[in-house]
């Protein structure tokens, strides 16, 4: 999938996309490895990836 045709897609076709992935998938793992909260500029750099400012 190209990036223009994944800026296009619906919230719901997204949602039941990543639904339907195993519970194993890179996503799914990622997924559960990333805080849901970010209360810090190096939070915030942990799950991004960028540099705390």
């Amino acid at each position: 999938m190209s990036a223009p045709e994944l800026a296009a897609m619906s919230t719901r076709r997204f949602l039941a996309l990543v639904g339907a992935l195993s519970s194993e998938s890179r996503f799914a793992r990622a997924w559960r490895r990333t805080p849901r909260r970010a209360d810090s500029p190096e939070d915030i750099a942990r799950i991004t990836g960028l540099p705390a400012q």
